[in-house]
């Protein structure tokens, strides 16, 4: 059964990977703008509204890194994060043609010290959409939810839109 395990975790990885050196449509790096909207669940119930930017590298045909670089929330009060969290998220790509879709799953934490220290963790997850424009552009949209917490977790539910421009 062991052995069936490892089988099985290798035929998934290399087809998943596509183990061949083949040229992608997709940039090795791209940038772009987003904005996202936060709905939490809870006795408080906050919404807000952030407007940032992402970059995108994509070592692979399938899976791409992201790393938000910053953003400016509002709500009940302003924030403004670079690289909120200590974020990174992987992106997995279903190919097809046209709207490709995608799975984003991700982690982060930040330390915030004012007086006192307080860690927070978030973890998130979600599907993706791309739609491809000319020129090495995608715009996208992206709706998933948030688990953050230090102790107590809160959930929140975030889509977020925007653009990708190829680097390179």
């Amino acid at each position: 059964m062991k052995k069936f395990v490892v089988l099985l975790i290798l035929l998934v990885a290399v087809s998943s990977l596509q183990a061949k050196v083949t040229r992608s449509s997709r940039a090795l790096l791209e940038i772009g703008p987003k904005g996202t909207l936060y709905l939490a669940e809870g006795p408080d119930n906050d919404v807000r509204f952030g407007i940032g930017a992402e970059i995108v590298i994509n070592p692979v045909r399938n899976i791409g890194i992201r790393l938000d670089i910053t953003e400016l929330s509002f709500g009940e009060y302003t924030l403004f994060y670079i690289n909120q969290g200590m974020s990174l998220d992987a992106l997995i790509y279903f190919p097809m043609k046209g709207m490709q879709p995608y799975f984003h799953t991700g982690f982060g934490f930040s330390t915030i010290s004012n007086g006192g220290s307080v860690t927070y963790y978030s973890i998130r997850a979600g599907l993706g959409f791309n739609f491809s424009m000319k020129g090495g552009t995608d715009l996208f949209l992206e709706p998933g939810i948030n688990i953050t917490g230090n102790g107590e977790t809160d959930l929140v539910f975030r889509t977020s839109f925007g653009a990708r421009f190829g680097m390179f």
